[in-house]
């Protein structure tokens, strides 16, 4: 399963049907395609450190804006 699939799962659990999967893609923006609010945001920021092993700083909710962007800061590591 790749980092995109993986996500797609996590958005699944985390939202519970908050966000429809179906329509989540890597150009898909968090706030307002997928309707994300801050609370939300940090709810995934958490799944994904525990589920990949990434931190997540506070600069780096600034520059994520898209699944895009989660997908290259958990490959990126740290």
């Amino acid at each position: 399963m790749d980092v995109f699939e993986k996500l797609v799962e996590l958005f699944e659990k985390v939202f519970e049907g908050d966000v429809d999967v179906s329509n989540v893609n890597r150009d898909s923006r968090l706030v307002e395609d997928l309707g994300m609010q801050s609370i939300g945001m940090l709810y995934m920021a958490l799944a994904i450190e525990e589920e990949f092993g990434v931190k997540f700083h506070n600069d780096d909710f600034a520059k994520i804006k898209t699944v895009e962007d989660i997908i290259n800061k958990i490959e990126g590591g740290v």
